[in-house]
């Protein structure tokens, strides 16, 4: 995958996992999975490139962790979106609608 690739994704990322959050509380394998679920196989990422966004949007107070234990020995952390989180998201939606609209149009008008 060409690197322009990777960092695409990685600036789509933060929109992805606050907007799965925004549906449910879910932890990281969860998370991989709902969102090559949710965008029919297009977005494909792995748990080692989720943690740093997850990390970060923690850092930024925009979601918050809890450990629920899974048998006698594991524990799984769920992500949770904070009210901050839910406000964050909506701008990041309309920014992406922008960005889209935008190169659409820039797209559009170069193959008329």
């Amino acid at each position: 995958m060409p690197p322009e690739q990777n960092n695409f994704r990685r600036g789509v990322m933060p929109l992805v996992i606050l907007s799965l959050l925004s549906r449910e509380d879910m932890y990281g394998y969860q998370l991989v999975q709902e969102t090559q679920n949710a965008t029919g196989g297009r977005i494909v990422t792995q748990e080692g490139s989720l943690y740093p966004v997850l990390y970060k949007l923690l850092e930024q107070g925009l979601i918050s962790d809890r450990k629920v234990p899974v048998g006698k020995r594991m524990t799984r952390i769920y992500y949770h979106i904070e009210p901050v989180g839910a406000v964050r998201l909506q701008e990041l939606i309309s920014e992406y609608e922008q960005i889209t609209t935008g190169i659409h149009m820039l797209i559009k008008e170069k193959s008329e």
